[in-house]
């Protein structure tokens, strides 16, 4: 079993149209990283429960309802009456993303320790990205990952919003202190570089390691991802396809990494012991997953089926 922590909010997605100057009509999509990757994991055939609050506003209706429709455990959510989080996102001709998002008193920010579950013995815990910034979310979910090092496998995706981020070394704290909680890191080459300015993705790689982190993953879009232990380095490269959009794309990846682990019932000591052979396995099939999410607009991840007739 998966449970997903953090941020639920709208993603207010450019219809066809529009061009560079102008501002394009929007449909709304419910979307946040622990989001996307719960619903992900529930497509590719794991039990998941996403964790956090969400509103009691109708946006906040309609994320809930878009779990439910998709198998995702509703049993550890706090709904509370505060505004769903809003991001507008605008798209590059490469496919690639910006946002701008409202936060305000949002409901995902409601998170307090007081909220925090009891977590299912076993279950994989994945936490990230902007729900790391936020003081009361962030404290408590930092505080759970604390709170569980050792006992199940932890995943953090930082997945950086930099228009985000007011106070930066209290962000880089956060982030450190999520490193020194994971099991496994998933990150861009992109993330990675922002939080090891001007050093070679191998030494910020092996930083990484040295924090306790068991296995680390890189992801370099098109140019495929890396796998690394203390002990290994797998390189696999990305699955060519017609890319449509970018968003949700690393969502799935991670989500493929973890619905792998959790069939193998893996612990954190499992995870630092991996084999090459099977590092590059879980590579292969989160490169399936991400690539067929490329191919559509929005965070739509495919199904089991989808996958197995991905060629």
């Amino acid at each position: 079993m998966v449970v997903c922590i953090g941020e639920s909010l709208i993603d207010f997605v450019p219809r066809d149209g529009g061009g560079e100057a102008a501002l394009p009509g929007y449909q709304p999509v419910a979307g946040g990283c622990p989001y996307n990757c719960a619903v992900a994991v529930s497509r590719l055939g794991s039990d998941v429960s996403f964790a956090g609050a969400i509103s009691s506003d109708f946006f906040g209706d309609f994320i809930a309802a878009r779990l439910e429709a998709n198998g995702v455990g509703l049993s550890l959510v706090h709904r509370v009456d505060r505004p769903t989080t809003l991001a507008f996102v605008k798209k590059a001709a490469d496919g690639s993303a910006r946002y701008a998002f409202y936060t305000n008193d949002a409901a995902d920010r409601a998170l307090s320790r007081e909220l925090l579950p009891d977590l299912p013995d076993g279950a994989i815990l994945q936490m990230g990205s902007i729900s790391i910034i936020a003081e009361s979310e962030g404290d408590a979910i930092l505080h759970l990952a604390e709170r569980e090092r050792g006992r199940r496998v932890i995943a953090f995706d930082p997945n950086i919003r930099e228009s985000l981020v007011e106070d930066e070394r209290d962000y880089r704290e956060r982030i450190e202190r999520a490193l020194g909680s994971a099991t496994l890191l998933k990150t861009s080459d992109e993330d990675l570089a922002w939080i090891y300015p001007d050093t070679p993705v191998e030494e910020a790689v092996a930083a990484v390691l040295d924090a306790g982190v068991a296995l680390v993953v890189v992801t370099r879009g098109a140019e495929g991802s890396t796998a690394c232990t203390a002990t290994s380095r797998v390189a696999v490269a990305a699955r060519a396809v017609e890319v449509r959009d970018t968003i949700g794309a690393g969502d799935s990846f991670l989500a493929a990494l973890l619905v792998w682990l959790d069939e193998r019932h893996a612990t954190p000591q499992a995870v630092a012991s991996l084999r090459e052979e099977e590092i590059r396995e879980a590579l292969e099939f989160a490169s399936k997953v991400a690539a067929i999410t490329c191919t559509r607009v929005g965070a739509d991840p495919p199904t089991r089926d989808e996958v197995r007739r991905f060629r």
